[in-house]
């Protein structure tokens, strides 16, 4: 952040009782002023560069240069450090935005040569030389010689001094040693040639050293240096920062660079400086690109930045092989741990499958066994079917499970293979068997023959029987129930089926119409298609064709449009062209009528002009009268200046130098540069006459309307123009009675303008005309 800027009030007036504020935006800082005042209790108001110099920079010089002291730890010798920090804390850039003025002594001379010091002294060196040269190539050190040779010696103490006051002031130094001759060739190096890398480009970088800023500047070092060290060096000429002066490598290179101090005004110097600072851009930039090109190419065959690139480049490699390797080991890992895991859900899929098979071959030979033991049973029944119904062995053997099936087989074979009662014993087993079931035992029916010899049957053979042919009917009924059941369990279904046969007949037609109602679309539509695709078909032909047509018109417009365009650019290019030829016509024009003026004036002396100015009041009493009206007038003294030399430009051709020059046409430097001396002298000669002479007899009324104009401004302040110079040059001065040439064209006499008046003047102070710009010779005076 800048620092305020107060003002400093050290006057005797001023007793410090309160604050003068200068400057609102400020705060008020009491600092005693130690001024013209012996007050104690005298204090000041801060403002301006001179009490920041004095009190404020102080303290941030010291802080800037604690600061400095630890920066550039690279080895380098010290030496003169001609840019730096601004105070303030703002980096500006070197150079003066104007080139180096130096007198024609010193011309083609070597200002280091003529001090007989080296470029790179430092100035106690130069200021010691220069007192040595004093001492002896002072004129009044030297011996009495011959004019001749004492002008020789003036002339060497002339240009030592000048020297001296140059090189002392490190800009103008900086500016001058920009002009010297220096090698900016790069240097030529290739790995295997054989040279050292160090030697080659050690040279180089010193010898662009002399031109930093920043000091010291590191070397480029050795191979045994570490890489901090040589990467400070890179770091530190890739952000170069050279002194060398743009504006004089510009110059140096024969650009034309405006100088500052022909500058009349603040804008019109700031107006040069821009235009130096834009000729010096490209000598800037070249400057750096050079010192890049430079760097890069020392850092591109450096062997310790190469060493480090294949270190770095080796590191890399054994990086990207680690996760190779690691990557590598994950995926076999993982294929591992993927091969385990199928194995395993093999392993336990056929464990699975093993035990499957395991309990179905358990199962079946439980089943088989079953089936052994109630074949085994039912093998029994033929012995035992007087007294045990077939059907209900046939329930107990598919009741029972294997064990009891084997030890009800057991014991019916042990009873029957018993000597007492076998059948009975056999059947006994057998009922117990139906009747742990829930089964009642049924003896077998059997037909008993009537015996003849016999009487009627018992009463418990006919209550057997009545069980029996109960049992038989209830078990007719209930086999009756369970046919009727199946009968129409086997309806029902055959119902299902046939309804399902017949939805699945009806789903088929339905389906078998949707399939042709869909065949019947689908060859409809690709009827349709086909039509449309036919239709599109010849619409793209006809679209084809159509834009054929239109491409073609198309393209006879844009034909006619580039011959157009062509025609215009063409148009411009010329108009451009003539109005540059215009504007160099213009300047062209310009520079010779200023030449021609200047050539008028350059051998009139200031006595000359003022008497011609004197004469031209005398006969001219508009414009005395006129000037009169201006100095009567409250205006101010440089737009009254301008105006008396509005009046004064009719009094001869000098006088319009003193005008304002037209803002639109540059003529060049040389003549620019001429043009502003003799205006600047012009305008002083007109500014005096026009306070000194005499007007007390003038009479305003005398003045014309355009005197009057000028004087009080109604009028605007006449230019130059080309347009004015041709009329002046195009007005024919011959008389309408002159003889005509051969050819029948009129002889033309010279026009008597009002140079013909300075050539009268001239002539009446026994002067001979300028070159170009007086009467012919033989005419005489009036």
């Amino acid at each position: 952040m800048p620092l305020a800027r107060r003002a400093l009030l050290d006057d005797r007036d001023f007793a410090g009782s309160e604050p003068v504020v200068l400057l609102g935006c400020c705060e008020p800082l009491r600092v005693r002023a130690g001024g013209c005042t012996a007050d104690a209790e005298y204090f000041c108001e801060a403002a301006g560069a001179a009490f920041a110099e004095k009190y404020e920079w102080e303290a941030s010089d010291d802080a800037d240069s604690s600061d400095d002291d630890g920066e550039g730890e690279g080895d380098g010798s010290p030496g003169e450090e001609y840019g730096s920090k601004k105070k303030g804390g703002k980096d500006k850039s070197v150079g003066s935005g104007g080139a180096l003025k130096m007198s024609d002594l010193l011309k083609d001379k070597n200002l280091y040569e003529l001090l007989s010091i080296a470029e790179g002294a430092s100035q106690d060196e130069l200021k010691k030389a220069y007192r040595g040269l004093c001492l002896t190539a002072h004129p009044d050190k030297v011996a009495a010689m011959d004019p001749a040779e004492a002008k020789k010696v003036q002339e060497r103490f002339v240009q030592i001094q000048e020297a001296y006051e140059i090189l002392s002031e490190p800009s103008k130094r900086m500016q001058y040693d920009s002009t010297l001759d220096f090698d900016e060739s790069l240097p030529k190096f290739k790995p295997d040639s054989g040279k050292d890398f160090f030697e080659v480009f050690s040279e180089a970088f010193k010898r662009n050293a002399r031109f930093s800023i920043k000091r010291p500047v590191p070397e480029l070092g050795s191979m045994e240096d570490e890489p901090r060290v040589w990467k400070r060096f890179y770091d530190f000429w890739y952000d170069f920062q050279s002194w060398r002066d743009p504006v004089m490598l510009a110059q140096k290179a024969g650009e034309e660079i405006c100088d500052l101090e022909d500058a009349e005004c603040r804008e019109e110097r700031r107006w040069m400086m821009r235009e130096n600072a834009r000729v010096a851009k490209f000598y800037k930039q070249e400057e750096k690109e050079r010192i890049s090109k430079l760097v890069s190419l020392a850092e591109s065959f450096d062997p310790r930045v190469l060493a480090e690139k294949e270190a770095k480049q080796a590191a890399r490699k054994a990086e990207a092989a680690r996760r190779e390797e690691e990557r590598t080991a994950a995926k076999r890992a993982k294929d591992e741990a993927e091969r385990l895991k199928r194995e395993a859900e093999e392993a336990e899929r056929a464990a699975a499958e093993q035990k499957r098979r395991e309990e179905k071959a358990a199962r079946e030979a439980v089943k088989e066994r079953v089936k052994k033991c109630r074949q085994r049973l039912r093998s029994f029944h033929p012995a035992v079917k007087e007294l045990v119904l077939l059907d209900q062995l046939n329930e107990v053997c598919l009741q029972l499970q294997e064990e009891q099936l084997q030890e009800l087989g057991d014991k019916v074979e042990k009873a029957l293979a018993s000597k007492k009662d076998p059948q009975e014993a056999a059947a006994a087993l057998m009922r117990q068997a139906m009747e742990s079931i829930g089964l009642r035992p049924v003896a077998p029916t059997q037909e008993d023959e009537a015996s003849t010899s016999s009487g009627p049957a018992s009463q418990e053979d006919d209550d057997l029987k009545r069980q029996k042919e109960e049992e038989r009917l209830k078990k007719a009924k209930e086999n009756e129930a369970k046919r009727k059941i199946e009968e129409e369990k086997h309806a029902a279904e055959r119902a299902a089926r046939e309804a399902e046969k017949a939805e699945e007949r009806k789903k088929k037609e339905e389906q078998k119409k949707k399939e042709q109602a869909a065949a019947e679309a689908a060859k409809r539509q690709q009827e349709k298609k086909e039509e449309q695709k036919a239709k599109k078909q010849e619409e793209k032909l006809k679209k084809q064709e159509e834009q054929e047509s239109l491409r073609k018109e198309q393209q006879k417009e844009e034909a006619k449009q580039r011959a157009l365009e062509q025609a215009e650019q063409a148009k411009a290019a010329n108009l451009a062209k003539q109005q540059e030829m215009e504007t160099e016509r213009q300047v062209q024009l310009y520079s010779n009528d200023r030449v021609d003026r200047l050539n008028k004036l350059d051998p009139l002396s200031d006595e000359q002009l003022t008497q011609a100015l004197r004469d031209s009041l005398e006969a001219d009493a508009g414009l005395a009268g006129a000037l009169k009206l201006l100095r009567d007038s409250s205006t101010e003294e440089e737009v009254s200046l301008d105006r008396v030399m509005a009046l004064v430009s009719e009094v001869s051709a000098v006088w319009s130098l003193g005008l304002e020059p037209p803002a639109e046409i540059r003529p060049p430097n040389e003549i620019r540069n001429r043009a502003k001396t003799a205006r600047k002298r012009l305008r002083k000669i007109a500014s005096a006459f026009a306070s000194s002479c005499d007007l007390s007899a003038a009479d305003p009324v005398a003045a014309s309307d355009w005197q009057r104009g000028i004087a009080d401004g109604s009028r605007e302040l006449p230019t130059w123009s080309a347009k004015a110079k041709e009329d002046e040059k195009a007005v024919p001065a011959a008389s309408p009675d002159s003889p005509t040439a051969p050819g029948g064209k009129k002889k033309k006499k010279q026009d008597k303008t009002k140079e013909e008046n300075l050539d009268e003047l001239l002539a009446e102070f026994g002067m001979d005309s300028p070159a170009g710009g007086g009467k012919k010779s033989g005419k005489k005076k009036k």
